[in-house]
């Protein structure tokens, strides 16, 4: 029996002559996302509540990629009026907006006996409503001029996998899968494309940041020895996946929830060697 193994040939994703919306864009995940889409040749606009963080990164970016960066500072969590002004803006900044990245979110650790309203408002007001108002803002944009357009939403591996301390991060991120299905179900038939992105274990400068204390840095081995990939992931992978399901390769894929994490809502891993 004879093989043939074919060279493997990496997939182009031009995004040149588009523009993209991405929030929580000065760190992170978000920050990657963003300036792949950059180095694809998009125009990118940046939201982000930290204002001197917002302003490091555009400074950067902006001697690298020239008149391809702009941004706002705003919150998130003052949906609508904040969402229909970023549209506005961002749509007037780069000419035309092609995509929206729903990337801003918080990610506070407690356990549901000290938990207080407030607290549950916060993190549904931001990684919920500020993702929807986001999606209403930019769709009530593309219909009104009658353009098509892709809407990436960052759900979460704790959307399928609920832990003590994080209870209401997991609900919130459920409910962005169910969002991205209802609105890809609606809005389909009028050009735009609706999907979701779930990260794992991803190391950035959060995390690696919180691991400060040995209990921390035990925890988080015992987490990686649960991936069946057996580490953690780059940002720069979750951006892999954002731009694929935001480009036109992914033209028939719509409402889906693309875990990124290495194998971990597959199951668990029990033992060291396979």
């Amino acid at each position: 029996m004879c093989f043939v193994i074919e060279e493997a040939v990496e997939m182009e994703i031009s995004f040149a002559g588009k523009g993209v919306l991405v929030t929580g864009a000065a760190a992170g995940i978000g920050k990657a996302i963003a300036e792949q889409f950059l180095q694809n040749g998009a125009a990118v606009f940046l939201v982000d509540f930290n204002p001197d963080l917002l302003q490091q990164t555009m400074t950067d970016w902006k001697r690298k990629f020239p008149s391809k960066v702009y941004g706002v500072t705003a919150d998130l969590r003052q949906a609508p009026v904040a969402a229909a002004t970023i549209v506005k803006q961002a749509a007037a900044a780069m000419g035309t907006l092609d995509v929206l990245v729903n990337n801003a979110g918080i990610y506070p650790s407690r356990f549901m006996l000290d938990l207080e309203e407030s607290e549950w408002d916060a993190i549904f007001d931001l990684n919920v409503k500020g993702y929807f108002f986001m999606a209403q803002a930019v769709a009530r944009y593309w219909v009104t001029f009658g353009k098509q357009g892709s809407i990436v939403n960052i759900s979460s591996g704790a959307a399928a996998n609920a832990r003590p301390g994080a209870v209401t991060y997991a609900a919130s991120k459920a409910a962005v899968v169910m969002l991205t299905k209802g609105l890809a179900l609606e809005w389909i038939r009028k050009g735009i494309r609706v999907n979701a992105v779930g990260p794992g274990l991803i190391e950035t400068e959060a995390l690696l940041q919180s691991l400060n204390t040995p209990v921390a840095k035990a925890e988080h081995k015992e987490k990686i020895s649960m991936i069946p990939a057996a580490r953690t992931g780059r940002p720069s992978e979750i951006a892999d996946a954002v731009l694929f399901l935001a480009s036109d390769k992914a033209r028939f894929i719509v409402g889906q929830n693309l875990f990124v994490d290495g194998g971990y809502t597959c199951g668990r891993v029990f033992c060291s060697k396979m």
